[in-house]
């Protein structure tokens, strides 16, 4: 992989968004998003720090969801309706390139989300409710990769998708499917209820909210990632050959 095409694709995303409404409305709607959820739900007499700390945690997983699937939703797919994806079929930039610099400003955004909007939340937690740190650690890498574990899903939606309302629609789907898929696991036979179980996402995040740092769901979403990052090249390889 010739990472100096990787940090070429990184730097012109992050111009892009940056340039444009993308950084205002994902970056300042999920502050706003946080503000909103947390007055609701923790000042309304809440004065247990772990509840405080669970509920915050919580309503940042819905947060970071919403704006990773917003973010990734025009990945791809807009280099189709531009034109500049056939510009870079023709260059000398891989389709494993591509993904990965693309990849690299999503990983970006998501920390900046986690650390710079998040961020100011457990502080407040840790200092007003005096929240043990390692709940507030674990609460913000869970973010953090549910963040980009989103990402990859909404990339690939984007690779498969005629246009962003599309691409969307096929990660939101993914994303209820892996949601929902534990709360109806107790319908199915052993085998099928542990495979649907250990697929549902909310599950993998209670850990981290509750401050635990989970190894099966810090593998699960790792490998969720490398899946869904591997379909979308062997997505965009699948469109060369078509032409």
């Amino acid at each position: 992989m010739n990472f100096q095409n990787v940090k070429w694709i990184f730097f012109k995303e992050i111009k892009v968004f940056f340039n444009t409404f993308l950084a205002p409305v994902v970056l300042g709607g999920t502050a706003f998003l946080n503000a909103l959820f947390v007055m609701i739900l923790n000042f309304n007499g809440r004065t247990n720090f772990e509840d405080a700390t669970f509920v915050t945690f919580i309503a940042f997983m819905g947060t970071i969801i919403i704006a990773m699937a917003i973010l990734s939703m025009g990945s791809i797919v807009e280099e189709k309706t531009k034109g500049t994806l056939e510009l870079l079929f023709t260059s000398p930039i891989t389709d494993a390139e591509l993904v990965a610099g693309k990849f690299a400003f999503g990983m970006t955004i998501a920390a900046i989300i986690t650390i710079f909007i998040n961020g100011l939340f457990p502080v407040i937690l840790y200092s007003y409710w005096k929240a043990p740190f390692y709940l507030v650690a674990s609460g913000t890498i869970g973010v953090f990769l549910l963040g980009i574990f989103t990402y990859a899903i909404g990339m690939f939606g984007s690779s498969i998708g005629k246009n962003q309302m599309v691409s969307l629609l096929i990660a939101v789907m993914i994303i209820l499917s892996l949601w929902v898929a534990g709360f109806f696991s107790h319908l199915f036979q052993a085998t099928t209820r542990k495979v649907l179980f250990h697929l549902h996402i909310f599950s993998h995040f209670l850990g981290f909210a509750k401050g635990v740092l989970p190894l099966t769901s810090i593998v699960f979403f790792l490998s969720g990632i490398f899946l869904f990052l591997y379909l979308t090249i062997k997505s965009l390889e699948s469109r060369r050959w078509r032409g």
